[in-house]
């Protein structure tokens, strides 16, 4: 498998001016919890979007996603959103953005690699803006802080309707730090460090398991989940008592209000308890409590199942494997822009039981599940040209 300098090179037949590694955005608890202001445990992993860009001499960018194996190109004179333009979209949302802050923008050539190049919309769209940002920044000069970078890629937000990233997740992206998670109050958007307990000293790991689902399996439900659930806070806040905070919401007040429909009840309390989960969680996971944190990661399993209905055969089917292990405390789905994702938390040294699991998975369902210990990486970074991984 090549890395990304050399298919920039096979492609635009120049090797990139600037290559910049953009870590994959991780909500591990609190994915949904935006729409009560509620609270978030995140962090970056590796397996993000690699971002490699060479200037031309014209006023012409051209993009090569990949890992999709697909291409565009556009005019930077009067750019036009187009229906088709897709994953392209962040591209021409950053540079109608620095155009409209007088920055000078020239041609340039970009291509994109990584599982985040394949994302759902909002994923794909803050990797891609954080890193053709910081490419942009890096070879025509401009100068930025990171603050400003944040702000102009969620800004360029405007340009578009369905690409729109998530402010938490451009300052995961620009503020992370190796082995340290962030917990967001989401309602001011604060933002607290703090160290993953589950080293391999600790006895206890993570481990991702990438259910291998067709893209689109589950994106289309979530999308749509997204913009009941917006509709919902927007009635519900409407008619909350001036001060009272939709994320402390008992349920008892929720299931009595007759502004919502059955529907909009299972969502709102979904949502509040994902933020719930996600305060739980910091607690355990600053005191380093497996067994307490796995049973938060199991509830929230099941409330995803049962509340939000956002899950499949095949994801029910490792969850219910996963649980039948006394080696694995709690397992999930978390969010990393990719459906299908799930994360279990278990004993060190028992990962062959886990893999056995995924190998009976793959017989049943056909799908080959990927399976990676999850540590918490850094922040976006500039890369030098000796250090591609191949991915």
């Amino acid at each position: 498998m090549k890395g990304i300098v050399d298919v920039h090179k096979a492609e635009y037949g120049v090797e990139p001016a600037v290559v910049v590694e953009v870590p994959q955005v991780t909500t591990l608890l609190g994915s949904f919890s935006e729409f009560c202001s509620g609270y978030a445990l995140m962090s970056t992993n590796t397996h993000g979007l690699r971002v490699a860009v060479s200037r031309r001499e014209d006023n012409q960018v051209r993009v090569l996603n990949s890992t999709k194996k697909e291409r565009k190109k556009f005019q930077l004179i009067g750019i036009r959103a187009r229906k088709e333009d897709k994953w392209c979209t962040p591209v021409k949302s950053i540079c109608q953005m620095l155009q409209a802050s007088e920055l000078e923008v020239r041609g340039f050539d970009l291509t994109i690699k990584g599982q985040s190049a394949v994302a759902d919309p909002p994923a794909i769209t803050a990797a891609i803006t954080a890193g053709l940002l910081t490419a942009l920044d890096k070879i025509n000069g401009y100068g930025m802080e990171i603050n400003s970078l944040v702000r102009m890629a969620y800004n360029s937000n405007r340009f578009s309707d369905t690409y729109r990233s998530r402010l938490r997740d451009l300052i995961t992206i620009f503020s992370s730090e190796p082995g340290k998670m962030l917990h967001f109050d989401l309602e001011t958007y604060e933002c607290t460090p703090f160290s993953y307990p589950f080293t391999p000293e600790s006895g206890v790991g993570s481990w991702f398991i990438d259910c291998s689902l067709p893209a689109d399996e589950l994106s289309e439900e979530v999308a749509i989940f997204r913009m009941e659930a917006r509709k919902a806070f927007e009635v519900l806040k409407e008619n909350l008592p001036r001060g009272t905070k939709a994320r402390n919401l008992p349920y008892k007040e929720i299931i009595q209000n007759k502004a919502l429909s059955e529907d909009w009840k299972r969502l709102i309390s979904f949502v509040i308890g994902d933020s719930a989960a996600a305060v739980k969680g910091y607690e355990h996971l600053l005191s380093g409590d497996a067994r307490q944190l796995g049973k938060v990661l199991s509830e929230e399993q099941r409330n995803i199942s049962h509340l939000a209905g956002l899950t499949s055969p095949e994801v029910d089917w490792l969850v219910k494997r996963g649980n039948e292990s006394d080696s694995i405390m709690g397992v999930t789905e978390i969010s990393v822009g990719i459906t299908g994702t799930l994360v279990a938390l278990m004993d060190r040294g028992k990962e062959q039981e886990l893999g056995e699991k995924l190998e009976e998975y793959e017989r049943i369902f056909g799908f080959k599940p990927l399976m990676r210990e999850y540590t918490p990486s850094g922040s976006i970074r500039i890369i030098p040209h000796d250090e591609y991984p191949l991915i």
